[in-house]
């Protein structure tokens, strides 16, 4: 016969498992009747303080719960409004935060000093003037690779110029 745990015989009391035909050891119905009565006792003394609150009582919470769902939160002031929307929106005022950072960072790199004729230069005018660039593709004839060999492939198709450098390293052996 096997031995009922003290969980299987809570699901039995509970009406969650049917373990009556296991239930032949005087110690486990001993038990599940033991829960059975306290359930009562728990049952009757919760319908009692229940019984013994005024209805007037009742009333006066269940009035409190009403006025809280149809009244919305009250306005406690700017300071508290920015906080909670801060508090909402945290993740995404941290991201724009970071954004302007590296946007600003980078602005900063590319104007260059202020001798310079980089991308974006200031000639005392007190406002930027681009500053056009040419680009020509990269012609590659040869690369010194050490510990290695190297071959270059400039390649020009319709979809523009292009350079491929394919480096091997020198203990590669061939044919394996």
């Amino acid at each position: 016969m096997k031995k009922l745990h003290d969980i299987d015989l809570m699901e039995h009391a509970d009406g969650e498992a049917d373990h009556g035909d296991l239930l032949r050891d005087p110690a486990a119905r001993a038990k599940v009747e033991g829960l059975g009565e306290l359930g009562e006792l728990l049952r009757g003394h919760l319908e009692l303080s229940a019984d013994a609150v005024p209805s007037a009582r009742f009333e006066q919470v269940w009035d409190a719960v009403d006025k809280g769902i149809a009244q919305p939160e009250k306005r406690r002031g700017v300071w508290h409004s920015i906080g909670a929307w801060f508090e909402r929106y945290r993740g995404h005022v941290i991201t724009g935060v970071v954004s302007a950072g590296a946007v600003a960072a980078l602005a900063l790199v590319l104007r260059g000093s202020p001798g310079s004729d980089g991308p974006i230069a200031n000639h005392g005018t007190g406002s930027p003037t681009v500053t056009p660039v040419a680009y020509r593709p990269t012609e590659i004839e040869s690369l010194d690779t050490p510990g290695g060999d190297s071959t270059v492939f400039n390649l020009d198709d319709e979809d523009g110029p292009a350079t491929v450098i394919w480096v091997t390293p020198a203990d590669t052996v061939e044919g394996i």
